[in-house]
């Protein structure tokens, strides 16, 4: 947000206790420093740590006391209500200055799919938890609708400081922060800034405090220094390793705790394949989606991720060929089974175009690899998700 001319308050990351002097030693301490343990998850500062240190969230008077409290976080998992049982990993702590606080406001820019554009929320009750505001008093929430075919104005901007109540000095600095953060929504590419609170200090200064952005995924590829600084803060408490790989290949996934790894094209099959399979009594151990284009690698990759994970007992292949023929997709089933060694039972039901070629060559390559490779060709849904199910029960 800094390097939007957005107005933050001032620090860096440290990775150790030493790193964490040496910041705070650079910043003012005039409004006590802030030291915050860098995890996936809300509610840090009501956390505590396994090292016994309450809170993730610590103000402190002296740089020796954010170093001390630094190495009370890293290295130890911060357990909030958000994140599992076990808490995840600390591996870096955020210090920056303090500010006094008189005022609060929520801000967020978002898209606006009914209107086909984006728009401002805001509500002059921010540091509360904005759903809780709006089940309790709607009204306190507006919502301003930008047109992005005229842009950001700044008369956009002063209706929204008017509409916040805010005068003179801070009212001039909300204009000018209001259009810089909508720069910096489109220059990112991003779906969602969230800032809560945006605070007003004593001076009458306008300080984003805390905010959360989202970054449409289609566009990272403009974005590397995000996908990296997303790349060196994971870690393996907070990162399906499986995940990863599948986002790479171009495939949709998401670990569950079943023992039936699902592969289908399609969201709305996807969630079909998984009703059926609980339905029958068994449990999907995934949501994977290879798309309406599965090419030979991602079907590969997919067989990699549903093959390796120690808790899938059988894979259920169910795929609907529309724009992507069948027989298309039984070719790649076919070459990725054997790049893969797959020890566990395929499942496979094809249905739409060239439906019965595609039976023709999984037929005759289950019967080929009789022995090698458990291969059940299927096509009617039910009876193929009865099959799977009765598999996975086996093993």
């Amino acid at each position: 947000m800094g390097q939007f001319g957005v107005n933050v308050q001032k620090g860096e990351l440290a990775k150790n206790g030493k790193e964490a002097l040496q910041v705070a030693s650079k910043l003012s301490a005039k409004g006590g420093l802030i030291l915050k343990a860098q995890v996936k998850a809300g509610g840090r500062g009501k956390g505590h740590l396994t090292s016994g240190l309450k809170g993730g969230v610590q103000i402190c008077k002296t740089p020796e006391e954010v170093a001390q409290k630094t190495d009370q976080m890293i290295g130890y998992n911060l357990i909030t209500h958000q994140t599992p049982p076990q808490g995840l990993l600390v591996k870096s702590v955020l210090v920056h200055e303090g500010v006094d606080i008189d005022g609060q406001i929520y801000l967020a820019f978002l898209h606006d799919r009914k209107n086909q554009g984006l728009c401002v929320v805001s509500s002059t009750k921010g540091g509360m938890d904005i759903e809780e505001v709006a089940h309790s008093d709607p009204d306190a929430i507006q919502v301003h609708t930008i047109d992005i075919r005229k842009g950001f104005s700044e008369q956009d901007a002063l209706k929204i400081a008017e509409s916040l109540k805010l005068e003179g000095k801070t009212k001039t600095q909300a204009i000018e922060q209001l259009q810089k953060l909508y720069n910096m929504f489109l220059k990112l590419d991003a779906t969602q800034i969230e800032i809560n609170p945006w605070a007003i200090t004593p001076d009458l200064d306008l300080y984003c405090v805390d905010a959360k952005i989202n970054i449409d995924d289609n566009a990272l590829f403009r974005h590397q220094d995000i996908v990296e600084m997303h790349t060196q803060s994971a870690s393996s408490a907070d990162v399906d390793p499986n995940e990863e790989k599948a986002v790479a290949a171009g495939l949709n996934y998401i670990a569950l705790d079943g023992n039936i790894g699902c592969m289908v094209n399609g969201a709305g099959l996807a969630m079909a394949t998984m009703d059926i399979i609980s339905q029958k009594g068994g449990s999907p151990a995934n949501f994977l989606d290879v798309g309406g284009s599965a090419s030979t690698d991602q079907v590969k990759t997919a067989f990699e991720i549903l093959s390796q994970h120690p808790q899938v007992k059988a894979i259920f292949v169910n795929i609907f060929g529309g724009i992507m023929k069948c027989d298309v997709i039984a070719e790649g089933i076919i070459k990725a089974a054997q790049l893969v060694e797959v020890k566990i039972p395929i499942v496979v039901r094809l249905t739409g175009t060239n439906a019965d070629k595609a039976f023709t060559l999984m037929n005759d390559f289950a019967e080929k690899n009789k022995g090698k490779i458990n291969v059940i060709v299927n096509r009617d849904f039910d009876s193929a998700a009865d099959a799977v199910v009765s598999e996975a029960a086996k093993i």
